[in-house]
């Protein structure tokens, strides 16, 4: 198997592995994938849905043994059939019908609204109706699931088999749906009319039609499940005499509206009985026509319990635990004069009626065995798992499974309504889009990362079983009552429901833990990050399509513009407004949960000690806890510093260490976590917007070196200091606004602490924590001195232009004129055009040949002796007022040509490689450019247009200094420095030039050698680390250096396009990772080593012993990419900050494709790509599942249906006709 291990890179005899080529392909040009779901029930009408939704170049097929859609509601006919959920909610989040005839609708309803949506969504092209699988098999060789299907014969009638292949198999067959008799002594031997509930065929008739005849008819009804209730209180005014038969107790809950119904509808509570669950026609009209109404009456049905055992009290004697059930009228009934309950076993059946244990016998004419289905999960066909194994024979005794969804050795198959997945409260819809949600997840990944399979560990599976059976004791379901929950058993193993509430389930299956699955690749390549493709993306390729799609949602994501301040009160850390008082924090609390944001204040157990109150604990009172800050040196040795155990360390067969124990928390009871920034420009600032909005009991804080905010916006002071990306592309995608005005918007001053210069960081392996050292002004005498701070999780966002370096030039210092740097160009309180103002007479010398010097050449030339009015400036590139409050006023105006303007710098990625048409006809471009505007000096351009191809180096605009360069006041000097004497410059020609200001724009330390030392968990610096060249995943993680993501990390930077949105990218992974860090209560998440090396491979291999000299090589008849760079314009020989100013080299600075194909690239973290410590001393990976709930749920506050709102709303397009 070829699984994605890559830390032995070595063929099998030893030697250095084949050479990593890049595959021919665009990182999203997905090939296509096949999907075959079993069952059209409500987890396949979904799945018809979802899929040709989320996965591009998909064909599905959808095989349902039945002749109509609706599993159970299709098949199930019987008397009363109804939903014991709500009807309004009984139904997808994106549906909203809202005209139902009945709070509890029937089954008939259920059936017809199911139907609708079949016809909405166009779902009958992939839906083949009397298909029934009868075998599947997994073949390993090829990845694929092979099926076998019988149908009628569409001449004949007859039953025939064909066979069908997939990838991907979905299971969506419910545990609903093999029925089976009661195991009763002479059952069928009774000579009346036997009937069962889930075969109750009343077909052409009605139930109604065929019970018409039964009106002066003894009938027995054996059952007290779901289906018995609803049969009696249906049957109860129809028949003669009813005898309901129940061996069990259960629980009812009967209706349970009438409070918000009569509220809500505005009812004057007259009306009684069953009326109360039926809406009258103006009901229904106001729900149907008010929408938002109707939204706000679907999220306010709740549960509650009345008693209705008035009349006949002995009754709820015989009435206990099992599924709770509403059962609308089904205790008026039994209060009936007409019905008897028998609560004493069944003896055996004979042929005139039921005997019972107490030597009892009532004559029937009709029996209805309303027995249920067999619940053991013994499925009526085979699927044959990679080993041969059948699923049948692997789920006995019990069926086992991960998170419900996936079962060890059968790879690439995924279940709705799997073991252990149905919930005891609240209702199954939102559970099972969830569960569908996930295979789609499963689905995309792997036809994104072009894999063969992707198989779930047995050991997360031991430990999903682990949990359950933990969970599952502490329950009411441990009781010793008869349940299908249980197999129809009084006692033993819970193998139906969900180890915890829906809410809990629905956060379980978020975010998918791809470190729990073992994958193969499809393509026969060692290296993890093949899938990166050629580093460009299908639109760019194919120029079609859209190609600013990041501005636009889904991929929009505009944060809210007043977020909440994090600090530390008696209750831990809480998120706050600005001069709110406690009860405002819980409004607040309320209304952000609306928003989907989860708070908890239980304090985080490292670095804090807990001091309960005697009054109040934890769980009754989360206002109750305060906070003690420990010394760290205390905290060293407390933590486990163990690895989560893969596949390695432990098999299926090992017992397990210690017995495993539930956490007492709930799974969404997010515990504080401490985030520090380094640096307070583009990158930081967003990280000040992005970690407050999206992580929960976040502190944050911000160290910036300098006075103000704005990174290398505030740095960099010199003359003609402008962006060489169009302005309204150079900005957060959600944004429209400069880096002071965010700062303010968004009240980023908070987290920001100026003039705070970090100059030492180091990874404390034991507590999990990263320890810095801070250098700033002493607030009181401006002496500096240096603070500390420690926080788990540390975000470099300083940026590669962050220090500036002096030339090499002999004599350089010994200039006696004015010698500035252009990244030192300090003018404060001056403007540069007040300090340049004295230069008007005076000689000026600028070094350099890059953006930097490019822009100060055009905006000083006029400010020099002998201005030339003649020359055009960049006013050329100016909007004049009305074209501003045009763009200003008209925000769809400005919207599109931002858009416009961001598709166009996506479409020009195919001039960066190295002999394209594109290149070519780009480089000839700007030759013939160049030689246009400098016709006035046109030896100039004999010196100054490359012999390299175009974008070699950094690509700037430069408007007006070509202009300028023709001006009589300017001269271009081609010949090298030979030295700098202390009146001017002498170069290699032997010319000198005396000059009264030399400007040196001959920009950064690009080696990324950082200026101040960031020791990692084995005590490497990374500087040491980063030589003779960085190293990285995917520019944002390096190995050895945990909990540390970069933005603006080595090989970062863009050629083309803007740098923004990959900037939001790179945040919005640490982001995720912080998130995963916190929910899953992680010590440490550390970067693979082997992953590391993958994408060094991929940006550039260099063969042994051999130059690389050329980009391609050819096989056969075609030619493969040997890695990413050496395919480039940046390969040829130009000096480059792309390659630490030298010029050839590794490429250092640039990400290895398109803008678009970086963005492509870290949507989606590989989270198997990374090692992971728990904070918990608990080996079981799923301990963070908690105790079962989620946080509003334990304390009865927030919004309890946050599924039903953005951003977890999800509303699917409608196909066209």
């Amino acid at each position: 198997m070829n699984h994605l291990d890559t830390s032995n890179h070595k063929s099998d005899n030893g030697s250095p592995a084949s050479a990593f080529t890049l595959g021919d392909f665009c990182i999203d040009e997905y090939k296509p994938i096949k999907v075959i779901v079993i069952g059209a029930g409500i987890s396949g009408l979904l799945a018809g849905i979802r899929f040709p939704q989320k996965i591009p170049n998909v064909e599905l097929t959808t095989y349902e043994k039945s002749a109509g859609v609706g599993g159970t509601w299709y098949n199930n006919n019987y008397p009363g059939l109804a939903c014991d959920n709500a009807a309004h909610s009984y139904q997808y989040s994106f549906e909203e019908k809202s005209d139902w005839t009945s709070f509890y609708a029937s089954g008939p309803e259920i059936r017809q609204n199911l139907e609708t949506l079949v016809d909405k969504y166009r779902l009958m092209r992939y839906i083949k109706l009397q298909h029934e699988v009868v075998h599947a098999r997994y073949d390993v060789a090829t990845g694929h699931w092979h099926l076998r299907i019988r149908r009628p014969n569409l001449d004949t009638g007859e039953p025939e088999e064909i066979e069908d292949s997939a990838q991907v198999l979905i299971m969506a067959i419910g545990m609903l749906s093999r029925w089976k008799w009661p195991d009763i002594e002479g059952l069928h031997d009774f000579k009346g009319e036997l009937r069962h509930s889930a075969a109750f065929e009343p077909h052409p008739k009605t139930w109604q039609e065929v019970a018409e005849p039964w009106a002066n008819k003894n009938v027995g009804v054996i059952g007290v499940g779901s289906s018995a209730i609803q049969i009696v209180s249906a049957l109860q005014p129809k028949v003669g005499h009813l005898t309901n038969y129940s061996r069990g107790k259960t629980w009812l809950a009967p209706p349970f509206v009438r409070q918000i119904m009569v509220k809500m509808l505005e009812r004057d509570g007259a009306r009684g009985g069953l009326d109360d669950l039926h809406f009258s026609s103006e009901e229904k009209e106001r729900l149907k026509n008010d929408p938002e109404f109707a939204r706000e009456f679907r999220c306010a049905i709740e549960a509650e319990h009345n008693q209705k055992l008035a009349k006949k009290p002995w009754i709820a004697e015989n009435l206990s635990c099992r599924r709770l059930t509403p059962g609308p009228g089904y205790l008026e009934a039994l209060c009936s004069d007409n019905v008897d309950l028998v609560s004493a076993p069944i003896k055996r059946i004979t042929e005139k009626g039921v005997e019972t244990v107490d030597g009892k016998h009532q004559e029937m004419d009709v029996i209805i065995c309303a027995t249920g289905y067999d619940t053991s999960y013994q499925l009526p066909f085979q699927i044959i798992g990679k080993d041969g194994t059948d699923i049948n024979a692997k789920w006995k005794p019990h069926p086992t499974s991960y998170l419900s969804v996936a079962v060890d050795g059968f790879p690439n198959m995924f279940m709705s309504l799997g073991p252990n997945s149905v919930i005891s409260t609240g209702t199954l819809v939102p559970l099972i889009e969830y569960q569908i949600g996930y295979a789609v997840q499963a689905t995309a990944k792997l036809q994104r990362e072009r894999l063969k399979s992707i198989e779930v560990k047995a050991e997360a599976v031991r430990d999903f079983d682990e949990y359950l059976e933990a969970y599952f004791p502490k329950t009411v379901f441990a009781d010793n009552c008869r349940s299908w929950y249980k197999v129809g058993k009084e006692e033993g193993r819970v193998v139906g429901l969900w180890p915890g509430s829906t809410l809990h389930g629905l956060r379980a299956l978020m975010h998918p833990r791809w470190e729990d699955f073992n994958y193969e690749r499809a393509d026969p390549v060692k290296n993890g990050m093949y899938w990166l493709g050629d580093g460009q993306t299908y639109n760019e390729k194919t120029l079609t399509g859209d190609r600013a799609w990041y501005l636009r949602p889904p991929f929009l994501d505009v944060p809210p513009a007043v977020t909440f301040i994090s600090f530390r009160t008696s209750s831990g850390l809480i998120q706050e407004a600005p001069g709110k008082n406690r009860t405002a924090i819980r409004t607040s609390r309320d209304a952000l949960c609306k928003q989907g944001v989860i708070f908890a204040c239980r304090p985080h157990f490292i670095g804090w000690k807990l001091r309960m109150s005697r009054a109040c604990t934890f769980k009754s009172c989360p206002w109750s806890t305060s906070v003690t800050p420990l010394p760290m040196d205390q905290l060293s040795g407390r933590m486990n510093t163990s690895r989560i155990p893969d596949s390695s360390d432990r098999t299926s067969n090992d017992p397990p260490t210690d017995a495993f124990t539930l956490g007492e928390f709930c799974i969404d009871e997010c515990e504080p976590i401490k985030v520090i920034v380094i640096g307070a420009g583009f990158s930081g600032l967003l990280a000040g917007i992005r970690f407050p909005q999206k992580i929960p009991n976040v502190q944050l804080t911000i160290y910036e070196k300098n006075a103000r905010v704005g990174g290398t916006w505030y740095s960099n002071n010199y003359p003609g200091v402008a962006c060489d990306n169009a302005s309204h592309s150079y900005q957060f995608s959600f944004e429209e606004k400069h880096l002071e005005e965010i700062a303010e918007k968004y009240k980023l001053m908070r987290y920001i602490k100026l003039q705070h210069e970090v100059i030492h960081a180091q990874y404390d392996a034991p507590t999990g924590r990263w320890h810095v050292r801070i250098r700033r002004p002493n607030a009181k005498t401006g002496m500096l001195e240096d603070v500390e701070d420690s926080a788990q999780v540390l975000i470099g966002a300083f940026g590669v232009l962050s220090r500036w370096k002096w030339p090499d030039i002999e004599g350089l210092h010994d200039f006696k004129g004015e010698l500035l740097h252009s990244a030192g160009f300090k003018p404060y309180p001056k403007t540069w055009q007040e300090i340049a103002e004295p230069w008007t007479d005076k000689k000026v010398g600028v070094i350099g040949a890059g953006s930097s010097a490019i822009q100060i050449v055009a905006a000083l030339q006029p400010k020099s002796i002998g201005r030339d009015s003649a020359a055009d400036g960049p006013e050329d590139m100016l909007f004049t007022q009305e074209e501003i409050e045009r763009l200003k006023n008209d925000p769809k105006l400005a919207r599109d040509f931002r858009s416009t303007v961001e598709s166009d710098f996506n479409s020009v990625h195919a001039c960066t490689i190295r002999g394209t048409p594109q290149s070519l006809q780009f480089t000839e471009i700007l030759q013939e450019s160049m030689k246009r505007k400098l016709m006035k000096k046109p030896w100039i351009a004999e010196h100054l247009i490359p012999s390299y191809s175009a974008i070699c180096r950094r690509l700037t605009p430069g408007p007006g200094y070509l202009e300028a360069l023709c001006a009589d006041n300017a001269d271009f000097v081609h010949s090298p420095i030979k030295k700098i004497t202390d009146r001017g410059i002498e170069t290699v020609s032997g010319d000198f030039q005396e000059l009264d200001v030399i400007i040196c724009a001959t920009g950064y330390d690009t080696s990324y050698q950082l200026p101040f030392p960031i020791i990692g968990k084995d005590g490497v610096d990374i500087n040491e680390k980063w030589s003779p060249h960085p190293t990285s995943y995917l520019s944002i993680a390096v190995d050895g250096f945990p909990n540390m993501f970069m933005s603006l990390g080595p090989n970062s930077a863009v050629a083309t396009g803007t740098l923004i949105p990959l900037i939001e990218y790179q945040i919005g992974y640490a982001v995720q990772a912080t998130a995963k860090l916190q929910r899953e209560r992680l010590k440490s998440i550390e970067v693979k080593a082997e992953a590391v090396q993958d994408f060094d491979d991929y940006i550039e291999v260099m063969h042994h012993n051999t130059p690389c000299v050329g980009y391609r090589r050819l096989t056969g008849a075609r030619f493969v990419m040997e890695a990413y760079f050496p395919q480039t314009v940046f390969a040829e020989k130009c000096r480059s900050w792309y390659k630490v100013g030298k010029d050839d080299g590794r490429v250092v600075g640039l990400w290895p494709g398109s803008m678009l194909h970086g963005m492509k690239a870290l949507i989606y973290p590989r989270w198997e790509d990374y090692n992971y410590e728990r904070a918990d001393p608990i080996q079981n990976r799923l301990y963070w599942l908690g105790d079962g709930q989620t946080y509003n749920e334990k304390t009865l506050s927030g919004d309890r249906a946050w599924y039903l709102h953005p951003p977890y709303l999800d509303v699917p397009p409608v196909p066209e006709a």
